[in-house]
């Protein structure tokens, strides 16, 4: 049986059903029922689906590495999706714009260096005054830089990066820098176990006991778990969901705690264990016409995995107008300009 199902495998598949579907219209069949077809995916499981590996539109791949964010930790709360509550950490982007774009040719890598958080002229150095004005943005105060592939690199200096250049219900990673707790013992750094509450302990309860050894090696090991500093490092947490995206405060809300106290800056990139059904904004979301009338907030919803839109028109919304309303508001200002001017010279002459 073995060999005669592996011979009907190597079959022409267009023959072989045909032949299949004579026999049973012979037969009086309607299915395949009693046939020598070999279903695959065998009987009971479910045919996998093919992944998403290539965009074609928009030129992203699944090797692709997308330019990360800057974001300000606002603080905790908790938002209600339907009737469950989630912990969430609203994240704001305080003006993220691109100041440097780094190639590997000339600086070693491939890499585009983001700014945010405008501050005053005065409070940045020479050397950075002519960095911006190169850039043509205004001062910063954070600049950080993301490694990205080269098809992530078509981007100009000066582009925005938005909260919607991340998508509801994605994997995020993010750096900070924890809360420092100071000079700390090694119960609270180490989870030490102390010393015993009684048996001839005396005020070294909460000691870490013997460091060293004996008169060989004669010092201690380097590494060795002490008391000492706690906290005030880099962290990284590695896949936290984004659940809502709200474009009116220009935050983003993420399910879980971030490393760092309120007001600290933190580096937001593409999860890399994200498996993606469609494409990204690639290489950034770029801002429309409707960005500018509208307000938007995408929710997730992590129950039925779909993503819910509400949008709001602004209370003051620009107006569009239409390149002939431009071109006559344009000879309406000329021409109010030569009036000023001729008042001026007749004033002059009767002077």
């Amino acid at each position: 049986m073995d060999k005669i199902s592996q011979i009907m495998r190597k079959m022409p598949i267009n023959g072989f059903s045909n032949n299949i579907i004579s026999m049973n219209q012979r037969s009086g069949k309607s299915s395949y029922a009693g046939t020598w077809i070999i279903p695959k995916p065998s009987f009971g499981q479910k045919a996998m689906e093919r992944p998403f590996r290539r965009d074609i539109k928009s030129g992203w791949t699944k090797v692709s590495h997308r330019v990360g964010a800057i974001g300000k930790k606002i603080g905790m709360m908790t938002t209600y999706i339907g009737d469950t509550a989630y912990p969430v950490t609203v994240i704001h982007l305080p003006n993220n714009q691109i100041t440097q774009i780094k190639r590997k040719v000339n600086d070693g890598a491939d890499m585009v260096q983001v700014g945010a958080d405008e501050i005053k002229l005065k409070n940045v150095s020479k050397a950075l005054q002519g960095h911006f004005a190169k850039a043509n943005v205004p001062p910063k105060r954070v600049l950080m830089e993301f490694r990205v592939t080269r098809n992530a690199m078509n981007l100009e200096l000066g582009t925005p990066i938005l909260p919607k250049h991340f998508v509801p219900g994605q994997l995020i990673t993010v750096k900070g820098t924890n809360t420092g707790k100071g000079f700390a013992g090694g119960m609270k750094r180490w989870h030490f176990s102390g010393q015993p509450a009684t048996h001839g302990v005396s005020l070294t309860h909460r000691s870490i006991g013997a460091t060293g050894c004996r008169q060989t090696p004669g010092r201690v090991f380097k590494g060795r778990k002490m008391p000492g500093r706690l906290g005030g490092k880099s962290c990284t947490v590695s896949n936290l969901q984004v659940l809502k995206i709200n474009t009116e405060m220009n935050c983003i809300l993420v399910k879980g705690a971030v490393p760092g106290k309120r007001g600290g800056y933190l580096k937001i990139t593409d999860s890399r264990s994200m498996k993606w059904k469609e494409a990204p904004p690639f290489p950034t979301y770029f801002p429309t016409l409707d960005d500018m009338i509208k307000e938007e907030e995408l929710v997730f919803r992590p129950a039925t995995k779909e993503t819910t839109v509400k949008s709001t028109v602004k209370k003051i919304a620009p107006k569009v107008i239409s390149p002939e309303e431009s071109i006559n508001l344009i000879n309406l200002q000329k021409q109010l300009i030569q009036r000023r001017i001729s008042r001026k010279q007749h004033q002059e002459q009767h002077q």
